[in-house]
């Protein structure tokens, strides 16, 4: 041991005791919960693909997930609505910052993403979503971002001088009265 650094034992936790998802971490599911949502999600998968061309099969798609979410009385979801309209986050990335294929794409994109975050502000409106969720989706999805401006005020020492003479006899004065 190196002189003058402790050994210091680690608490170990136990096998997975940092996962999200073991334990009380996490998924918080009923029995028939994980049927229902993967149930759901079998059924949009196979709706099979659309032409990505083709903006107003695209946007019937999600409106025909739209329709199912409320049948269903699943939640809204911004990836599962990419999933029923065959895209992916790359597409709506590069649709959504004008590398699509047409500005449809990119405004069917902008709407698909704005019905989205107003269903997750709808439902923290009504209580219905932890506070600290929605913000995070509203950051991490909807563009928006906590700000904090902050106005950096020069410090002049010298103070308005216009001239470069006088700014020169300023400083030649300062540097006379230090001596």
């Amino acid at each position: 041991m190196e002189q003058g650094k402790e050994l210091v034992k680690r608490k170990m936790k136990p096998r997975g005791g940092n996962s999200p998802v073991i334990g009380d971490n996490g998924v918080h599911t009923k029995p028939g919960d994980n049927s229902k949502i993967a149930g759901f999600l079998m059924e949009v998968g196979k709706w099979g693909p659309v032409d990505k061309s083709d903006v107003q099969a695209m946007e019937k798609r999600f409106w025909d997930y739209v329709s199912l979410c409320f049948e269903r009385d699943v939640r809204v979801t911004n990836q599962v609505a990419y999933f029923a309209m065959g895209i992916t986050r790359d597409d709506v990335y590069d649709w959504e910052n004008g590398r699509s294929r047409s500005p449809e794409h990119s405004a069917l994109i902008k709407k698909v993403k704005i019905f989205c975050g107003s269903y997750r502000e709808m439902l923290g409106a009504d209580g219905k979503l932890n506070p600290v969720t929605l913000v995070w989706w509203q950051k991490n999805y909807d563009g928006l971002v906590d700000k904090s401006e902050v106005v950096l005020t020069p410090n002049n020492p010298l103070g308005t001088i216009a001239d470069q003479k006088q700014l020169e006899e300023r400083i030649a004065g300062s540097v006379v009265e230090e001596e």
